[in-house]
């Protein structure tokens, strides 16, 4: 049983907790002699009833989903005994499961179906990075070494001799056979002459050449090319039918509103 006393709603002790119009017209009219209509009652409480944050989808405008709820629970009783913990209460349970339906939502096709026509828009980024590289390496090393040596040597030795007999008679009778043994010679002249000669030459030459090219070559181009370009295109279409696929919209997202309602069944009083 439940037991509650509030003077800003009725003032009087119940038995069980009050219904979610009862909430909002308190929070409403209540003290207001201008009152609001009851069809305004949930755009009007709203705010002070989802005092929380909780994630929601783009498509969905919060004041509409938040409306909703309360008019889809407006004569239904809050199940808890004070309105501070149904709203504790209501906050978890939303932050708990609106990630899931926020992705059913997302997927649902159809938002812009009385548009001119169904848009369609695609970009094709075209990027291409082109890296080049050419390392050209050359460490050669050319050794050049000859040597030579040459030794000459000549030896020459010249001997001479000459001897000179000069003999000479006055007597014209004597015969020559007399001059030449010494019988009959007036004036007489012997000279030998001998000369020896010797020449020795002796050389060596020797030589050594070495030549040495070394050639160390390192050659590296990199080259980056960078081609960015973006292709955009837009389709437009118009369904042949849009009625139906209206129909069909409207069915698969009330089935999604029809599946967080009954998540939020355990917030509210529940009849034995």
């Amino acid at each position: 049983m439940f037991l509650m006393v509030d003077p800003k709603w009725t003032g009087f002790i119940v038995n069980k907790p009050p219904t979610l119009y009862s909430v909002m017209e308190s929070i409403v009219n209540y003290g207001k002699d201008d009152k609001t209509k009851i069809k305004n009652l949930a755009s009007a409480s709203r705010e002070t009833i989802f005092n929380f944050n909780y994630p929601l989808s783009s498509n969905i405008s919060k004041e509409d989903f938040e409306t909703m709820i309360l008019n889809h629970f407006i004569d239904r009783r809050i199940g808890f005994e004070t309105m501070t913990l149904f709203r504790i209460k209501l906050n978890v349970k939303l932050n708990e499961i609106m990630p899931v339906y926020n992705k059913m939502f997302d997927m649902l096709e159809g938002w812009d179906i009385f548009s001119d026509g169904e848009e369609i828009t695609r970009i094709v980024s075209d990027s291409r990075n082109i890296n080049t590289s050419n390392k050209q390496e050359i460490d050669s090393t050319n050794i050049n070494s000859s040597q030579s040596s040459t030794t000459t040597q000549n030896t020459s030795q010249t001997s001479s001799s000459s001897t000179k007999d000069n003999r000479k008679s006055d007597t014209p009778q004597a015969l020559l056979s007399e001059v030449r043994d010494g019988q009959y010679v007036s004036d007489y002249e012997y000279n030998t002459n001998t000369g020896t000669g010797s020449d020795s030459n002796s050389g060596t030459a020797t030589g050594s050449s070495s030549a040495t090219n070394t050639e160390d070559r390192d050659i590296k181009t990199t080259g980056e090319t960078i081609n960015e370009g973006n292709l955009q295109e837009t389709i437009k279409k118009s369904p042949s039918d849009k009625l139906k696929l209206y129909e069909e919209f409207i069915e698969k997202r009330q089935h999604i509103y029809s599946m967080i309602f009954k998540e939020l069944e355990c917030l509210f009083y529940q009849l034995a």
